[in-house]
């Protein structure tokens, strides 16, 4: 996981979210009053409005095409997730809400890890939000030489529930991420030996649209790669 900068509200959403708020609060207002199919269905396609390709498009480039949690590229194998990261059921306000809304994969955002989850602080919460605060106050992210694996360290409570609720070290990803990273740390080593081509690939994992640049980063800063 890495900080990434919020880029401008797109225009569809600047123009339209009002509008869809105010829609789909209507909605759920008439649901609760009568929870029959056809409330229940206009609730579902106000809601959905804020699944506009134009919004995706905007947050896959903010994103650089990587889950915002867990920093696999997704849209090579999967359409990716408009998630909210203060989730819709619990938060209606916040459906539309270009500051609450971030790039996830299938995975970190499925009901096995995060899904409708949002910890408060008496929880050890919240999450970690990539656009608002930088990662590494909150985890490391460490290459483990005696397993050959690239593990995410909490440092705080808050790291810990971040890391355990999105499932940031799950097998799957840990295998996936470690094979990665391996490269990373042979490049790493290479060029805090003076070789100039690995420099310039490890400074390459260090681009923000490279799968697990922190990881990248993290191996700079340990082996003094300027």
């Amino acid at each position: 996981m890495i900080y990434v900068n919020r880029t401008l509200v797109p225009t569809i959403l600047n123009r339209n979210a009002h509008t869809w708020q105010a829609e789909y609060t209507n909605a759920i207002n008439a649901y609760n009053v009568n929870p029959n199919a056809l409330n229940k269905e206009n609730k579902k396609q106000a809601e959905k409005k804020y699944n506009h390709y134009l919004i995706k498009a905007a947050l896959k480039n903010m994103f650089s095409g990587k889950c915002a949690y867990c920093e696999s590229h997704v849209i090579h194998i999967d359409y990716g997730h408009i998630e909210h990261y203060k989730p819709k059921a619990s938060y209606p306000n916040e459906c539309f809400n270009w500051e609450n809304l971030l790039l996830g994969c299938a995975i970190c955002n499925g009901s096995q890890y995060k899904g409708d989850h949002f910890p408060l602080a008496h929880q050890n919460g919240p999450i970690i939000n990539p656009t608002l605060e930088d990662p590494r106050d909150f985890l490391s992210f460490e290459f483990d030489v005696k397993t050959g694996t690239a593990n995410i360290i909490e440092k705080n409570l808050r790291g810990l529930t971040t890391k355990s609720l999105l499932g940031l070290n799950r097998p799957d990803l840990v295998r996936h991420r470690s094979s990665v990273v391996k490269m990373m740390v042979f490049a790493a080593i290479k060029a805090s030996k003076g070789d100039h081509e690995a420099l310039i690939e490890i400074k390459r994992c260090c681009n923000k649209d490279e799968e697990y640049s922190a990881f990248a980063i993290e191996l700079c800063k340990h082996f003094n790669i300027i």
